[in-house]
């Protein structure tokens, strides 16, 4: 009878330790799922991070190649730009002063000036469109001979408007 309190305190020893020993292996596979669910959220994130930094890659050459291009069209547009006022300094552009014509007329090539154009006729007159009567406008003159084309050019451009014929030239087109 001595020992049944000693058998008894065993088992209750024993049933502690086992049910110590349960709730540190239910904290244990607690923890463990813990350390799973976070490593493979670890893991997606680093895949996410690294198909971020692949399409900044890809979006950093793409601005690079964005901006060559750009400055391949901006050189074309200068070099173009320069080409077209080297070829509008020789204005190449003939007007017609009238279509009326007898079988014995002949044309002209009459070039008219007016350096005080803006002033004199028409201030409000595009600058290319200035420039070009200051460096004269050639015009297609039909009549007898170049006397009667002259006649015409000051009937149309009267020389108190500040117009000149600078230059005639037979026609033969």
């Amino acid at each position: 009878m001595n020992s049944m309190p000693y058998v008894f305190a065993a088992l209750v020893g024993v049933a502690s330790f086992a049910l110590s020993l349960l709730l540190a292996m239910r904290r244990l596979k607690t923890s463990e799922e813990r350390i799973t669910s976070s490593v493979s959220r670890k893991q997606a994130q680093v895949e996410r991070i690294k198909r971020i930094a692949r399409a900044t890659l890809q979006q950093g050459s793409d601005l690079r190649n964005a901006r060559r291009r750009k400055a391949m069209a901006e050189m074309a547009c200068e070099d173009l730009e320069q080409r077209l006022k080297a070829s509008g300094s020789a204005d190449r552009r003939v007007y017609v002063l009238d279509d009326r014509r007898t079988q014995n007329d002949h044309g002209w090539l009459l070039r008219v000036v007016n350096i005080d154009y803006a002033s004199r006729v028409n201030a409000g007159l595009s600058r290319p469109a200035l420039d070009s009567w200051k460096r004269g406008r050639r015009f297609l003159v039909w009549a007898l001979d170049e006397k009667k084309a002259r006649e015409k050019i000051h009937a149309r451009f009267p020389e108190n408007k500040g117009f000149a014929v600078m230059g005639s030239q037979s026609y033969s087109g």
